[in-house]
């Protein structure tokens, strides 16, 4: 087992909100069901456990009797839903270099999500592997996955470009329609591995206009924030609380909740970097006051509401104890 728990960008939502409505899912019964907060379709950068995801994936497509809702998910997305891996990228010089950078950096849209680059000189093979932390079946975070990467691929090279081959671990759906129509091919099912299959000479097409320099530059910042990994749950945490202090249920549990941990585990990662909950707490109301004070725009029984005090009494007695502690 992990260390941590596989977290993704709320971004990988995009395009559920749409899907859903289009099978008349009740999109709020399925998020709480998958406990992701209905915020996360509307703020991109959240983080949410991927485990939380696969499980709503599969429960809107249950729901609708969709097996293909993963696909149609994906015909609804955006290219920017990739934020700066799909930049990373678009500036590559070639496919090879593209896929490589997706390979290396694929974390920073959802960790537990692995790909891996295979060439013979003749057949390219690009496979996707959920962890073994993950829940089963994740057919639609699957296929969701690949139809993204087809799309992307083909934004790059051309609306012509095909892969030769995708190959899914799953069981064949009774009607496979769909594939055809979003992927251009049917898929061949019940194989070894989830993969896209292209001919190695398609490693080697330019990307038009690409800006390598640029790219560089891009990956340099990604890998930075990747060695800082492990030193920012404090950042992730705090972040957590200022929006939750907004609706009013800023709670340890509420927090560790939206890890998909309980709080002790949570306790665990911030003794680990020299914090508490109620010393970070503490120090994001005051950062919070600080900036609706400034603002002016608040009044002070607003202000205690927007962080989180049942009433203005409360918030007074926490500045005067927040007056005291500075001045001794």
């Amino acid at each position: 087992m992990r260390d941590t728990i596989p977290m993704a960008r709320s971004a990988v939502l995009d395009g559920f909100e749409a899907t859903a409505r289009g099978c008349d899912l009740d999109i709020d019964a399925l998020l709480r069901r998958a406990r992701i907060t209905p915020a996360s379709l509307r703020d991109s950068e959240l983080l949410v456990p991927t485990a939380r995801i696969v499980t709503l994936l599969e429960d809107a497509s249950m729901a609708c009797g969709n097996p293909s809702f993963g696909l149609l998910m994906a015909q609804a997305r955006r290219f920017s839903v990739l934020g700066p891996v799909a930049l990373i990228m678009r500036e590559q010089p070639d496919l090879r270099s593209a896929l490589m950078s997706l390979t290396r950096l694929g974390w920073a849209q959802a960790e537990g999500l692995e790909s891996k680059l295979e060439d013979d000189g003749e057949t390219a093979i690009l496979t996707l592997t959920l962890v073994p932390e993950l829940p089963r079946p994740a057919t639609q975070t699957i296929e969701l996955a690949v139809a993204a990467i087809v799309r992307m691929l083909r934004h790059f090279l051309g609306v012509d470009w095909s892969p030769q081959m995708l190959t899914f671990s799953h069981r064949r759906p009774a009607d496979t329609r769909l594939y055809a129509r979003f992927l251009g091919m049917t898929p061949v099912f019940r194989m070894e591995r989830n993969a896209i299959v292209m001919l190695s000479a398609d490693l080697n097409r330019p990307i038009a206009d690409a800006d390598p320099a640029f790219g560089r530059q891009l990956e340099r910042l990604v890998e930075s924030a990747s060695r800082e990994r492990g030193a920012t749950r404090s950042k992730q945490v705090t972040e957590a609380m200022r929006r939750l202090l907004l609706t009013g249920n800023c709670s340890a549990a509420a927090v560790a909740d939206l890890f998909g941990i309980d709080r002790r585990t949570l306790n665990r990662w911030l003794a680990a970097e020299g914090d508490s909950y109620s010393q970070l707490l503490h120090q994001t109301r005051a950062a919070l006051c600080a900036q609706h004070r400034q603002g002016g725009s608040h009044s002070l029984t607003e202000i205690a509401g927007l962080l989180g005090f049942s009433s203005l009494s409360a918030y007074s007695r926490w500045r005067r104890l927040r007056k005291n502690s500075l001045s001794s």
